[in-house]
């Protein structure tokens, strides 16, 4: 039934994204590029697709868990018990994204969240594939409190349809409700890369929980967002996106001769490498100050094609969607392989020849 709310609210996003994008045109601002707004919907739709397969039995095992195990039989009628299992459910989210952005092998399941260097609604749509798999562990603990998973699944859309209208650089500061609650200004803190930014502001309706365990930072308006990550995804291809992280990791713990590294790596602080790797092999050093965009130029022609082959793709995801419970198996593996191929192909011929990330194509400066 969740996905079936997705689905119906996919017009919805879209519509919120050409209105933020005609009034960036009305303004002459930060113009949504074509390139990285086709990529932020493509992970999307990569991650429904991922999520239609592994989803369900994560809700069947929170269901278990919740029978078996719960300590109380809540009731669902009162309205106490969703108030409850809202703000307990945010608890654990801060949390889980914390630990998302702190541990390697979970960072690479929220990493796509982070890849754009643009920060629009379009970006609120890019999700990790992976991301809520690796983070449901941490979401055990509601089980065990008993709570129902009709309400575990409302309050997890809820928090997800919440924070769409974070991601925008439309709206400046709000009012009376900064450091209280998750808003625009405290979210593009979340995604910059400037050193006084990076790690903070995990929470995800209430912020009061960073101001709590010490990760709150303002905006500041004499230190600019600059967003993106610091190991930059230099590419359009929304499904090696979901993997980049996983192969910089496998690539070390290949290469390292411990094997000892070759295990604690995956589970380090974010970044850690093994030592005779880091000597051999170091990453390049990230320079906010010369950084420059990903940004390849393609003709007109291929920009055509790749907004065909997305838009090809809307009407079978939604279908895909709404229609998951009476496609068989076969037949559902057969329409997301062909939505996956579509936005491969999208990404290719945004990424001109290019089909690995680059690390030395020309692109445009960022302004500061």
């Amino acid at each position: 039934m969740a996905d079936h709310y997705v689905a119906f609210s996919i017009p919805f996003f879209l519509a919120f994204i050409g209105l933020e994008a005609f009034l960036f045109w009305r303004k002459n601002y930060n113009k949504l590029r074509l390139n990285d707004t086709l990529t932020n919907l493509s992970c999307g739709i990569v991650t429904l697709i991922f999520e239609l397969f592994t989803k369900g039995g994560l809700f069947l095992f929170f269901d278990f868990i919740s029978r078996k195990f719960g300590l109380i039989d809540w009731d669902m009628e009162s309205g106490l018990t969703w108030v409850i299992f809202f703000f307990v459910y945010d608890f654990f989210y801060y949390w889980g994204h914390r630990l998302a952005h702190s541990i390697n092998f979970m960072w690479s399941g929220h990493l796509p969240h982070h890849q754009s260097e643009e920060y629009n609604f379009s970006v609120a749509l890019r999700q990790g594939a992976f991301q809520d798999t690796l983070n449901f562990p941490v979401f055990i603990p509601i089980a065990l409190m008993g709570c129902p998973i009709e309400v575990f699944a409302t309050v997890l859309l809820l928090n997800k349809f919440f924070q769409f209208w974070i991601h925008t650089q439309a709206i400046g500061r709000v009012p009376l409700i900064e450091g209280i609650l998750n808003t625009p200004s405290a979210h593009r803190v979340h995604h910059a890369v400037n050193p006084i930014y990076v790690d903070k502001n995990h929470g995800g309706f209430i912020m009061l929980w960073d101001k709590l365990f010490g990760t709150w930072v303002a905006e500041r308006e004499d230190e600019p967002c600059v967003f993106g990550v610091r190991k930059p995804y230099r590419s359009w291809d929304p499904l090696y996106a979901h993997i980049d992280w996983w192969a910089r990791l496998w690539k070390d713990a290949v290469r390292t001769q411990k094997w000892r590294d070759k295990i604690k790596l995956w589970f380090m602080p974010t970044g850690w490498r093994p030592a005779d790797v880091e000597q051999h092999e170091p990453w390049e050093a990230y320079d906010i100050e010369r950084y420059q965009k990903y940004d390849p130029k393609v003709s007109v022609l291929r920009k055509t094609a790749s907004v065909s082959l997305f838009c090809l793709t809307l009407p079978l995801i939604s279908h895909l969607m709404y229609e998951q419970f009476n496609l068989t198996l076969l037949e559902k593996s057969g329409i997301s392989l062909v939505i996956l191929a579509c936005l491969y192909l999208c990404g290719y011929l945004l990424n001109g020849y290019r089909r690995i990330p680059q690390s030395n194509s020309k692109t445009k400066p960022i302004k500061l």
